[in-house]
């Protein structure tokens, strides 16, 4: 992990409040590709019962880390409504 210089908070919206958490997220973990890291994951209240899962995912200042490889894979996921990127920050 510590060669690491970068982690990005990236927020996954679900496409229902009913759908099991636990689940989604461990799907999540699965898809994310393996040259990224995993710091941690936060569960953000929205609305209405809905919950969003906040990946804090590590990865390197340097070619062939995009973050978009991150949010094509995790908008594969079955029960995604929306991924977007938060905050980017260099560690």
């Amino acid at each position: 992990m510590s060669d690491f210089n970068m982690v990005a908070e990236i927020k996954v919206m679900p496409t229902d409040p009913e759908i099991n958490l636990d689940e989604l997220e461990a799907k999540l973990r699965e898809a994310l590709p393996e040259k990224f890291g995993l710091a941690k994951v936060e569960r953000e209240p929205i609305a209405f019962g809905l919950v969003a899962l906040k990946f804090y995912v590590l990865a390197k200042d340097e070619e062939g880390y995009d973050l978009d490889q991150v949010i094509e894979a995790f908008e594969k996921v079955e029960n995604v409504e929306s991924v977007s990127v938060g905050t980017v920050s260099r560690i």
